[in-house]
């Protein structure tokens, strides 16, 4: 049985995809980089699987990736996404990856080309993903699934989190979108109060599943109200500053 959740515990984490970076090339001789990202990265003792992404000149057969990413011989489950050089990733995904990421293979350089072509995040951004993560919360509340509901349930908590996020990348006015890197250069009190989303909606109620279950749509819009107030006072703050 594969593990989930002990990345940071196995210690074969590192030689494993390295040989599995041996085995994708082997496949794809024109891989140029391939990317680890996501929880595996920023919040390994919880991550369910490790996440990566393959940039190649001329994709092959995507089932040909999926089965060597999933042999039998993987200690943990592997997603992999794969895009050519000249196709350009949707915003929201290409945030997520330079989020948190690790080059594998290659140099950085093809990523920090992606990254340039970002369209700056905005305030209208953050307030989207604050009503997708209502949406989010309707879903969960009606479903009848309870697989399906604490997914959806999680999703919220998660998507609110990623408003308070880009409201941070919006007021700092960078490119920067490293999460460590925004949150260190984002005065006090604003550090505290990204770094309580990140602990509690991020790692503990999205990765963790920790939400209080009884309480899911109360504690929800208890941190609503929070976030809400978060991206209107840095909304606020970055207007007084440019007048």
């Amino acid at each position: 049985m594969r593990e989930t959740g002990t990345l940071i515990a196995n210690r074969c984490l590192k030689t494993t995809l390295e040989k599995l970076c041996e085995r994708l090339i082997k496949f794809d001789p024109d891989i140029v980089q391939i990317v680890q990202f996501g929880s595996s990265i920023y919040a390994p003792k919880h991550a369910k699987d490790v996440d990566l992404l393959i940039l190649t000149k001329r994709k092959k057969d995507y089932s040909g990736y999926f089965d060597l990413v999933n042999e039998e011989d993987m200690p943990f489950n592997v997603e992999v996404c794969v895009f050519e050089l000249h196709e350009k990733p949707r915003n929201g995904f290409l945030r997520n990856v330079i989020g948190a990421y690790e080059v594998i293979y290659g140099s950085g350089e093809p990523l920090n080309e992606l990254a340039k072509a970002l369209v700056d995040p905005t305030f209208e951004e953050a307030r989207a993903s604050v009503r997708a993560a209502q949406d989010y919360l309707k879903l969960g509340l009606t479903s009848s699934d309870p697989l399906v509901k604490d997914r959806h349930l999680r999703e919220a908590f998660d998507t609110l989190f990623h408003a308070a996020r880009i409201a941070s990348m919006v007021y700092l006015s960078t490119e920067e979108t490293k999460w460590g890197k925004v949150r260190k250069q984002l005065p006090s009190p604003y550090r505290k109060r990204l770094d309580e989303a990140i602990r509690t909606l991020h790692i503990d109620y999205f990765y963790k599943g920790n939400y209080p279950k009884q309480k899911a749509e109360e504690e929800f819009n208890r941190w609503l109200e929070k976030i809400r107030k978060y991206v209107e006072e840095l909304e606020i703050t970055c207007s007084a500053h440019q007048q």
